[in-house]
């Protein structure tokens, strides 16, 4: 009777595939214990000061397409506004500060990852107008140099800003 005979594995080949997997086992408790949750709509309410001092690793930069004149980073909602821009400001998570947009150039941006508070300074010249649209095109505020932002701005529902 023929019996089957099988190959040991090579004492190489074993040593990889033990490595690989001591390696793999320090990855995989490197990673973070929890994952960033959405709030639900049973979980109180949080400030939106609170928002501000929360961190979160996952979460993107607002951005703006096309590209806006300046971008830069400013503490509070005092900051100047260069006269002809319409200056937007919305808090960055990631920087833990109000990352703030000159629009010059008339344009219709697009906004991304503008999910917080903040507001505008529509420093343009007299009369110019610049609307704010919803996801659907609508517009949610026309705003006439010069002019600002209402009270506790939400960008939340801004999808584009027509600067004139």
């Amino acid at each position: 009777m023929h019996l089957l005979r099988t190959h040991p594995i090579p004492r190489k080949l074993a040593g990889l595939v033990a490595g690989a997997g001591l390696v793999l086992t320090m990855l995989l408790g490197a990673a973070p214990a929890h994952a960033v949750q959405a709030p639900d709509s049973a979980s109180p309410a949080v400030s939106s000061s609170a928002q501000h001092t929360q961190s979160t690793a996952l979460v993107s930069s607002p951005a703006i397409s096309p590209a806006a004149e300046r971008i830069r980073y400013v503490d509070t909602n005092t900051y100047d506004c260069p006269y002809g821009r319409l200056c937007a400001r919305v808090w960055d998570p990631n920087v833990g500060r109000y990352k703030v947009f000159d629009l010059y150039t008339c344009h219709t941006y697009s906004l991304s990852y503008w999910n917080d508070t903040g507001g505008f300074y529509n420093n343009q010249t007299t009369g110019t107008v610049a609307q704010f649209y919803n996801q659907s095109g609508g517009v949610v505020l026309s705003s006439t140099a010069y002019g600002t932002a209402p009270s506790g701005w939400d960008w939340g529902p801004i999808w584009k800003i027509k600067n004139c």
